[in-house]
């Protein structure tokens, strides 16, 4: 796997668990964990085949990152291409992601669907991109 050259990165109030939820329930496979100067996950790598992602506890003194929990409503989320998309999403389901949008067509000619993680971070897998979108 090369180097990716972006890397979404959230925070948790519960990032153990969340590391936990996000393997169980979509997959993912932790890399690296770094524990917080006290405690909780300073920092933490996670992958899904070639997607990397990066997580770590709700801060004191970093207003500006917070967890889903703390807002009124997200305004992104995180796009993962999986190799297959229905049994990803049938997995997701039945380990209990909140399924938003059920797997669709999108305009850009891929399939996707939307849920939320345990904390109401709002993630996407699809089974690529549009070759000319």
């Amino acid at each position: 796997m090369s180097t990716p050259l972006v890397v979404p990165f959230l925070r948790y109030q519960d990032a153990p668990a969340a590391i936990e939820w996000l393997g169980k329930v979509f997959g993912f496979q932790v890399a690296l964990t770094v524990p917080g100067p006290r405690g909780g996950i300073g920092y933490a790598r996670l992958a899904l085949g070639d997607a990397v992602i990066m997580l770590a506890s709700v801060r004191d003194g970093e207003p500006y990152l917070r967890s889903a929990l703390d807002l009124p409503a997200v305004s992104q989320g995180v796009f993962v291409v999986v190799e297959d998309l229905d049994a990803h999403y049938e997995h997701a389901g039945a380990m209990g992601a909140e399924i938003v949008v059920e797997p669709e067509a999108t305009p850009e000619g891929a399939r996707a669907y939307l849920a939320f993680d345990l904390e109401g971070q709002l993630w996407a897998f699809g089974d690529g991109f549009a070759v000319n979108a």
